[in-house]
């Protein structure tokens, strides 16, 4: 059997910056932006002098060492994508002369006027720099972009002093742009309160809102620059507790432990989901992963809605009482047979403050009263058959899943035991035999191939097909978190084509179902 596989949305804290990295700047005061390291750690040690200066409304320009890469990362623009506060996209070279010009970041992370845009070189021998964060100015004539909010990070907890804790699920992603304030309004007090976001884009540590549970507070977000009053609302959040109208039908599976208060208890509510079960039938890009390590469940069942889209919906029975039952498929040990395994639940989901699903979601929309409910159901169905979200969420095996699914025996090909053109062929086989397959990327002991790529070590994606160009073979993928991808056609939807050399140089694994 295959290794498991395992890529957790949840990461560790960032490491705090190394000493001598530059602070937010909030304004430019002069033509040059510069910053010298001396080297703080033996990732860092750089002795160059690494400088940004001018304005950017042709991109970045400045100097390094000769042959090194600039790598950025738009703060302004990627306020809810996930991308972690360390990532980073490489956007050019520096010369022989040990200059750069015209680098900029593409696509949705283009510079605007006043964005805030965190740079570093990383040198040929792999050492880099430390962080620099400038403003942006010379793409437009006024700054007109707010601070993006992401309020699904945002978790809110009642403490024993009687106040309200604000806290971020995911700690190495921002909240919003680093330096903005946020103003939390109680809609049953009214009072306000504004929390200033420290140089990760997170909350202070210890920050806190007065408040009970069930209390709900409006967000709204202000760059310093824009909505500087506070009047637009970027969205509303809820403290867990108190009274609700979710709904206990039966025993639910439990929080993953990382979701778990110390005393056991779930940090979030639930809501009852109320949406059709279908929305235009069933598609690949309908699945989302929430806060789970389950890419392997995600990408097989997006890969079983692409090839088999027919399969999933008659697995599903809306029972008409607010339930419904999912078919999944099982073995039997002594006889080694695969036999069905009926599971039923409610469409009663934990939700984060913010409304939006802790777990799996559909990527229609998070609104009880609309959200499609084909994959969250299929989602919390697998974790009642494994008893909690816990065991499903730390990883596992999508070949297990896509048998679990459809019923027939999982099939492994390891990538580095196939050439290239063995590969292109069994995925175009595949393909055009509506077989569901999947692929796991190498371990994260590997992490170093993985920079600046777009892709995620340890994480598994579904293979959505195969495609040549002009004597090139590429294979198309689908990122599970349904966005974040290599460069591509800049829709953000987690959709991409990958070279084959890449995917097999990065991809060690292919899981797929036997054919009838």
């Amino acid at each position: 059997m295959p290794k498991p596989i395992s890529k957790r949305p949840v990461v560790a804290p960032p490491q705090a910056e190394p000493r001598g990295a530059s602070a937010v700047v909030p304004e430019a005061t002069t033509p040059m932006q510069k910053t010298t390291w001396a080297g703080t750690s033996p990732q860092h040690q750089v002795a160059d002098a690494f400088e940004v200066r001018g304005d950017q409304k042709s991109g970045l320009e400045g100097t390094a060492r000769p042959g090194a890469s600039i790598e950025a990362i738009n703060f302004s623009a990627v306020g809810t994508q996930r991308l972690e506060f360390t990532e980073a996209t490489s956007i050019g070279k520096v010369g022989p002369d040990g200059h750069f010009s015209n680098v900029a970041l593409p696509g949705n992370q283009a510079p605007r006027e006043g964005d805030l845009i965190r740079v570093r070189a990383r040198n040929v021998d792999g050492s880099t720099t430390d962080w620099l964060t400038i403003t942006a100015h010379g793409p437009e004539a006024a700054d007109t972009r707010n601070a993006d909010v992401s309020l699904p990070r945002v978790v809110l907890q009642g403490t024993a002093d009687g106040r309200i804790s604000l806290t971020n699920i995911n700690p190495a992603r921002v909240i919003s742009e680093p330096g903005a304030t946020l103003r939390f309004t109680n809609a049953r007090t009214g009072v306000s309160e504004t929390v200033t976001l420290d140089a990760t884009g997170n909350f202070p540590e210890g920050t806190q809102l007065k408040g009970l549970p069930g209390d709900s507070f409006s967000v709204a977000a202000s760059d310093g620059r824009n909505n500087t009053g506070f009047t637009t609302v970027a969205g509303y959040v809820t403290v867990p507790g108190g009274k609700t109208t979710a709904r206990e039908l039966m025993p639910a599976p439990a929080m993953h432990p990382e979701q778990m208060n110390a005393d056991g208890t779930a940090k979030f509510g639930k809501a009852n989901f109320t949406g059709p079960l279908f929305v235009d039938g069933v598609n690949a890009n309908d699945c989302r992963q929430g806060q789970l390590g389950d890419c392997y469940f995600v990408s097989a069942l997006s890969s079983i809605a692409r090839s088999q889209p027919g399969l999933i919906e008659k697995q599903i029975k809306d029972n008409g009482n607010g339930t419904y039952t999912v078919t999944f498929h099982a073995r039997e040990w002594k006889t080694m047979k695969i036999v069905p395994v009926a599971v039923t639940v409610d469409a009663d989901l934990y939700v984060r403050p913010s409304g939006a699903p802790v777990y799996g979601a559909s990527a229609n929309s998070t609104d009880p009263a609309r959200m499609e409910l084909w994959f969250p159901v299929m989602e919390k169905a697998f974790a009642s058959l494994r008893q909690t979200f816990g065991n499903i969420g730390s990883g596992g095996d999508a070949g297990d899943v896509l048998e679990t699914v459809t019923g027939r025996n999982s099939l492994y090909q390891p990538v580095n035991r196939a050439t290239e053109a063995k590969v292109f062929a069994l995925i175009k086989r595949n393909t055009d035999a509506k077989i569901p397959m999947c692929a796991s990327t190498r371990g994260e002991h590997e992490e170093p191939l993985f920079i600046n790529s777009g892709l995620y070590a340890g994480h598994a994606y579904s293979i959505q097909g195969c495609t040549e160009t002009n004597g090139r073979k590429f294979v198309i993928l689908r990122n599970p978190w349904g966005e974040s991808e290599p460069l591509g056609d800049g829709t953000n939807d987690g959709v991409f084509k990958l070279p084959l050399e890449d995917f097999s140089k990065m991809f060690d694994m292919m899981m797929c179902v036997a054919a009838k």
